[in-house]
């Protein structure tokens, strides 16, 4: 039985409480209209048979500056496509957001553009920030989204562009209207896409940088796979950081239903005593890919940022793949959040370093020799797929089998460098070129032309051997040099001579485009081939 108080406020409340439903009809009306007149994607209307166009995104964000809180959202175009296409880029913020400093991130989709369930995450994303969800996160976040970065690729759609691949029959292809993978170019910056994101770190200087893809390797059991940047000239604060967001992520992933895990392929390999692979033989393990530059996440590290991979799994249906892209942006940007000062410090850190390192810091090497570094003993799902044969046109597709075994076996997700050298006090460029002049821009490294000859003393690589590919990669065949450093000496430099110091936060970036030793540099790409005979053209400064 109720007491007599209870029934006292019983009788005061439901009148009250028919009022405010009377009074709060008309609102929730208006916010019913608002959520019927939000914008589909092309995926959701096509019930995940099609991706969008350029035009059709374009027109999408153009509908999501029209919702209730639309003004969180400021398009720009960041840049054109080699074909003349705009490259959009959407800010979002609070219009009234105090001047405390916030998080800044970059998330890109469709840098290969048969990859397409990051673009259509994006624009989910974008509609929900423009109704006016996720408002804790922009009061502690501002993001950059690009939700097309291969225009030229987007829109040469073709079905089977991307064979096995559990839908839409019809993407656009890998490589931009010039051809190149565009995530091959963040050292040799040839494309104007890259030159535009560039521009943009440059600008922003992101905490955050997230770049969305689809992996078609192995047939593993995860709906999306990642990597932190994986250079092993990563200053090591950062590499901490970025491999504790991506473990706290994953229990938070799993906890919205979607397993993740470290990017990689089953590989067989045999192991020797240094922990690097030397025979296809032996063992199977699971394997990360590559730690040069050239790959977007890995040079966004080196700029003591974090950059983070994320690749769905491609024999996962389209819809699962968009989901799973879409949460696992958030999961980065509310971890992120959540461990907002320790990643600041970690970044504030690596830079000071650099910059004005303390008296007992220990020096800062730049390695080379890369190699894989030692496997550790995980448990990885292994998963299966079915194969279904194309019909009334459409191509072959594989699909994800749900269940998946979990298997202990060695995992490969670092890399070690077999090389070190100490960074110099600074480097010259004895006869820089324009083209040379303008990769240093692009990248944001400090440099300056000396207004008068000087002597300085430095060291020299005195190239003993140049060895190159047969085939081209990229339009170029990499240049690869052996060779000694002579002992350090006199020299004089001449007007026009540049020195890059390495007290700046861009050195180890400085270190990897500049080393004649470096795996990725400028010299691989042969920006300094025609200067160099039987010297290396960039020296080290004493």
């Amino acid at each position: 039985m109720q007491s007599s108080a209870m029934q006292c406020v019983n009788r005061v409340s439901r009148p009250f409480l028919l009022a405010c439903a009377v009074l709060a009809a008309p609102l929730q009306m208006a916010l019913l209209a608002q959520e019927s007149k939000a914008p589909q994607t092309v995926a959701e209307k096509s019930q995940y048979k099609q991706t969008s166009r350029a035009a059709e995104v374009a027109t999408f964000i153009d509908k999501c500056l029209d919702l209730s809180h639309g003004n969180r959202l400021m398009v720009e175009v960041a840049g054109k496509s080699h074909e003349g296409r705009s490259m959009l880029l959407v800010k979002v913020a609070l219009p009234d957001a105090s001047d405390e400093p916030r998080l800044r991130a970059i998330v890109i989709g469709n840098i290969h553009a048969g990859e397409v369930e990051g673009k259509e995450a994006v624009q989910e994303l974008l509609r929900e920030f423009a109704s006016g969800k996720h408002t804790e996160l922009l009061e502690q976040c501002e993001v950059w989204f690009v939700p097309i970065y291969n225009l030229d690729g987007n829109e040469a759609v073709k079905v089977g562009n991307r064979r096995g691949q559990n839908g839409p029959d019809a993407v656009g292809k890998r490589a931009n209207g010039q051809g190149l993978d565009l995530n091959r170019d963040f050292v040799k910056v040839e494309a104007p896409e890259t030159r535009a994101l560039l521009r943009m770190f440059r600008k922003f200087d992101p905490h955050l940088f997230v770049d969305l893809h689809t992996t078609n390797g192995s047939h593993h059991g995860y709906h999306l796979t990642y990597a932190p940047s994986l250079s092993p000239n990563l200053d090591p604060a950062i590499d901490r950081f970025g491999r504790k967001l991506l473990e706290v992520s994953r229990t938070k992933m799993r906890k919205l239903g979607f397993e993740t895990f470290d990017y990689g392929n089953f590989e067989t390999r045999d192991w020797d005593r240094s922990g690097a692979p030397r025979s296809r033989s032996g063992t199977r393990s699971w394997f990360s890919y590559d730690s040069r530059a050239r790959y977007g996440v890995n040079y966004f590290g080196l700029r003591n940022r974090i950059g983070i991979l994320s690749e769905t799994y491609s024999y996962a249906d389209f819809k699962t793949r968009i989901a799973a892209s879409r949460a696992f942006v958030l999961t980065l940007l509310e971890q992120m959040i959540a461990h907002k000062q320790e990643a600041l410090k970690a970044m504030v850190d690596a830079d000071q370093r650099l910059v004005a390192p303390r008296a007992d810091a220990p020096p800062i090497y730049f390695g080379s020799d890369t190699a894989f570094a030692d496997p550790e003993q995980l448990p990885v799902l292994v998963g299966k797929v079915d194969r279904i044969p194309g019909k009334d046109g459409a191509p072959l597709r594989f699909a994800r089998v749900a269940e998946s075994t979990a298997e202990t076996l060695p995992v490969v997700r670092r890399f070690r460098a077999r090389r070190q050298q100490m960074l110099p006090q600074a480097w010259a460029i004895t006869a820089p070129t324009p083209p040379v002049i303008t990769l240093l821009q692009a990248h944001g490294v400090q440099f300056q032309a000396i207004e008068a000859p000087r002597t300085v003393t430095a060291q020299q690589f005195e190239v003993t051997k140049k060895r190159k590919p047969k085939r081209p990669f990229q339009g170029h065949q990499e240049l690869v040099l052996e060779g000694v450093w002579l002992p350090a000496r006199e020299q004089k430099l001449a007007l026009g001579t540049i020195i890059i110091p390495a007290n700046q936060p861009l050195a180890r970036l400085c270190a990897t485009l500049l080393e004649p030793l470096s795996e990725d540099s400028l010299s691989s790409w042969n920006f300094f081939e025609a200067a160099t005979d039987t010297h290396y053209p960039v020296l080290r400064l004493r």
